[in-house]
């Protein structure tokens, strides 16, 4: 597992620093990621696609206290090209209000679960030739956290090519578009606690799954959902 002057140095190499994060991020723990058949424990880690499908557990380094009012994001900021400023970031999972316990455990009991997690499905590399970059952060406020649909709203009219969507349960492609995790850090007072990414390449199997997202974003938008 790296450090974390080790994981700053390697978000400054990969340019997640300053396209998701500024350079003025402190990290105070390590933050890992596990699904079945894969493992990201090192920062920059390319992992299979077909090993990220299913929502991952997340553990953090054991605290010294149990630490609450935590926020969990995960996002791409590479949907068309790298660092997307026309599209944003796609938000693939938000979940505030979480807690952590001595065993370096996310509790999900009390969470308000604002973006269920979607599975990664960049364009196949014969078509794109590029692993995505999917940013995990950790970040912690000072009370309870509230995400509103009008705060996600807001968010994506920076963004000339997001359509705004209605940012309900059930949320497809152009909900989670024109996402800005740094900015809501700053707009909810966040103080990031923990980062970690993986790169990801596409497969056939997943621009089938990200063609399907797309017209499912389209289909919502032309019948006003």
């Amino acid at each position: 597992m790296a450090n974390t002057q080790a994981t700053k140095q390697a978000l400054l190499e990969h340019k997640v620093i300053p396209d998701v994060l500024p350079d003025t991020i402190n990290l105070s723990y390590n933050l890992t990621l596990e699904w079945t058949n894969g493992k990201l424990d090192t920062p920059g880690k390319e992992l299979a696609n077909a090993d990220t499908k299913e929502e991952p557990k997340v553990l953090l380094d054991p605290p010294s206290e149990t630490l609450d009012n935590l926020v969990l994001m995960m996002v791409d900021p590479d949907l068309m090209t790298n660092n997307d400023t026309s599209f944003g970031q796609v938000r693939h999972w938000l979940i505030t209000n979480l807690s952590c316990d001595s065993n370096g455990t996310l509790s999900h009991h009390s969470a308000a679960i604002r973006s269920p997690y979607v599975r990664p499905a960049p364009l196949p590399n014969y078509i794109s030739p590029r692993p995505h970059r999917y940013v995990f952060i950790l970040a912690r406020g000072s009370d309870k956290i509230e995400v509103r649909p009008e705060d996600l709203r807001e968010m994506q009219k920076v963004y000339a090519a997001a359509a705004q969507g209605k940012q309900g349960e059930m949320q497809d492609l152009k909900d989670r578009w024109g996402f800005n995790a740094w900015k809501l850090c700053e707009e909810k007072g966040l103080e990031v606690l923990a980062v970690n990414f993986m790169r990801v390449a596409g497969t056939l199997e997943s621009s089938v799954a990200n063609a399907g997202m797309m017209a499912q974003a389209v289909g919502d938008k032309v019948l006003g959902k």
